[in-house]
């Protein structure tokens, strides 16, 4: 089982960030890479990009919109909660290296799967220039975060 140790509902209730304790997986990610989730038993499994990683606290991030009927039942999932598989990490990495100027440019959920590769750019040396845009400004997610691993959004 892995614990829901943070839950917070970003962009109008419509966006949720968890935090799950997977410290296997949170040591072993790297930017770009995904997990799969599931739910319970009669869940389907839904594949979500790591937004984050702390391999000290032994946990990954992930931001969803709920969609469907397993975002739903993701987002009916409480703090103290489990899901009952998270696999991971899965994908190829992002390559990363120092290249001088990079532009990292990303939409609506899509800043989850750009923050961790804009940190990572960044860390490597790199001056970053982020775009990041919703629908509308109360769509739009992680805004903070980006301005902190960015020279200029």
């Amino acid at each position: 089982m892995f614990f829901i140790k943070k839950r917070r509902e970003m962009a109008q209730g419509t966006v949720v960030l968890n935090e799950i304790a997977a410290p296997l997986i949170a040591k072993k990610t790297k930017p770009g890479q995904f997990v799969i989730l599931r739910a319970n038993e009669t869940g389907e499994r839904i594949p979500l990009t790591i937004a984050d990683a702390d391999p000290e606290k032994g946990t990954i991030t992930i931001i969803y919109m709920i969609v469907g009927k397993s975002t739903a039942l993701f987002a009916d999932l409480a703090e103290g909660d489990a899901f009952l598989d998270v696999i991971g990490p899965l994908g190829r990495p992002t390559p990363i290296e120092k290249v001088g100027t990079v532009a990292c440019v990303g939409g609506g959920t899509g800043v989850a799967v750009l923050y961790p590769i804009t940190r990572a750019f960044k860390k490597a040396g790199n001056r970053v220039i982020s775009i990041i845009g919703a629908r509308n400004k109360d769509l739009l997610i992680l805004e903070d975060e980006m301005k902190a691993v960015s020279d200029d959004v």
